[in-house]
């Protein structure tokens, strides 16, 4: 049996924030959660769900690059991830004395 864990690509939104947080901190400027949610116009608890599950509406990226065009640009912060097929052995069938 042959077992193939799901591969694939997505912008990631913590990946995003904390680029946009550092590139700020390059100028020397500080950038907040709270500000990045108004700019989103999204409440700071729901900013905070997508950030630490890292998961968002596909609409909030390009709204971030249009919210900070100077930080981010046309920049993807993409999370990809891939696995390996693994051969699992088949169970062993119930024992029988005789084989012994």
């Amino acid at each position: 049996m042959i077992e193939k864990a799901a591969e694939g690509r997505e912008e990631t939104f913590r990946g995003t924030i904390q680029f946009l947080k550092k590139r700020a901190a390059e100028s020397n400027v500080i950038v907040t959660h709270a500000q990045i949610a108004g700019k989103l116009n999204i409440s700071l608890d729901e900013f905070n769900t997508c950030y630490i599950s890292d998961e968002a509406d596909a609409e909030l990226f390009p709204l971030l690059r249009s919210q900070y065009p100077d930080l981010i640009g046309n920049t993807q912060i993409i999370h990809i991830w891939f696995t390996e097929e693994i051969e699992v052995p088949d169970p062993p069938g119930p024992w029988d004395p005789d084989e012994e």
